[in-house]
């Protein structure tokens, strides 16, 4: 473990020095309060940090020769929580913000109301899917208009041209279809990058169940997210169901529930963590598993750096509104096959002015 040694600042903290505003601490009402600086993750502008008494006591040790010090680690990760959190807030459920909102019974279907706590902000908008820092692949909502509504049109042909009775695809405005670029190695099941994706959003619960008997599903006593996924892998003429599990303490607390519990690798600071499995019709589990999560640009650069993984973003998408990470690994050996960053584009900017 490294050691960060604090040091007493007696200047104003808008004064200080930019060694000083590593860590540094000060004299308060007979005690030593820890102080520090970090930066707004979303605005990018300095924040000064204050600890109480009791924090301060909890986090600084008193060396031998009477100096002040911190783990490093133990700092970082008091940074990143906090940033993580504040990313989380605003770029997901601040309610002025451009890309979500808070769900009606107009917008999703009354059973989901409790559980989805924020919605797609426009039916008109869409995904950009990054991994090594190049655009893999672009999911349409179908509520899309002009060439992006065209591209949609164009996905659901190519489907129902090539799979008999599929659903409506069109039936929910939210609904997802989407396409890959050929310019990466798709994962395993899929065949070939001329893979069409389709997700069901809001979808009749009941509905589901079946769907999940139908591709012989073991369940655990999992809850699911409020979507899921059908694959169609155009060149082999393969179906796949690819079902998103909250990630709770059936999936995370292994002495308790053995038999539900996803192993998965390390995980960045993050919140909200979701996987994702994907099946063939026989019931056949894929190798890899998806780890789903909120984090920062700044959280998972460096998490892929401590673990010598390509990290998706390119320099200018760092300040874009990335909403979701995904990490995709095998099941077995935990390791870690990609890592893919979303990020939410309006088919309408101006619409988004607050």
């Amino acid at each position: 473990m490294t050691k960060v040694v604090v040091t007493e600042s007696t200047d104003s903290y808008q004064d200080r020095t930019a060694e000083e505003k590593i860590t540094h601490w000060r004299t308060d009402n007979d005690y030593k309060r820890l102080t520090l600086y970090t930066n707004h993750p979303v605005s990018g502008e300095e924040m000064y940090w204050e600890f109480d008494k009791h924090s301060t006591d909890e986090l600084l040790t008193q060396e031998s020769d009477g100096l002040f010090s911190i783990e490093s680690d133990q700092l970082d990760y008091i940074k990143d929580l906090w940033e993580v959190k504040i990313w989380d807030k605003e770029i997901l459920y601040y309610q002025g913000n451009t890309l979500f909102k808070v769900p009606t019974e107009t917008d999703i279907p009354a059973e989901w109301l409790g559980e989805c706590k924020i919605i797609a902000k426009e039916t008109g908008m869409w995904d950009e899917v990054y991994v090594n820092k190049e655009l893999v692949k672009i999911d349409y909502q179908i509520g899309c208009t002009g060439p992006e509504g065209e591209e949609v049109d164009a996905l659901i042909t190519k489907i129902n041209s090539k799979f008999s009775n599929q659903p409506d695809f069109k039936a929910k405005p939210f609904n997802i279809v989407g396409k890959y670029y050929d310019n990466h190695t798709i994962r395993p099941p899929y065949s070939s990058n001329n893979t069409i994706t389709f997700y069901e959003m809001y979808y009749e619960k009941a509905a589901y169940s079946n769907l999940l008997a139908t591709y012989k599903v073991p369940v655990h006593s999992y809850s699911f997210r409020w979507w899921y996924g059908k694959k169609y892998d155009l060149d082999s003429s393969k179906e796949y169901l690819k079902v998103v599990i909250v990630g709770n303490e059936t999936t995370d607390n292994y002495q308790t529930n053995p038999d539900s519990f996803i192993a998965r690798p390390p995980l960045p600071v993050c919140y909200d963590h979701y996987f994702a499995k994907i099946y063939d019709i026989n019931g056949v589990e894929a190798d890899e598993y998806d780890v789903f999560f909120t984090s920062t640009p700044n959280i998972m650069k460096k998490y892929c750096e401590k673990y010598s993984l390509e990290f998706p973003l390119p320099d200018n998408k760092m300040q874009s509104t990335v909403w979701n990470f995904g990490l995709v690994y095998d099941k077995n050996t935990l390791a870690i096959k990609q890592v893919k960053a979303y990020i939410k584009i309006p088919q309408t900017p101006a619409n988004w002015l607050i």
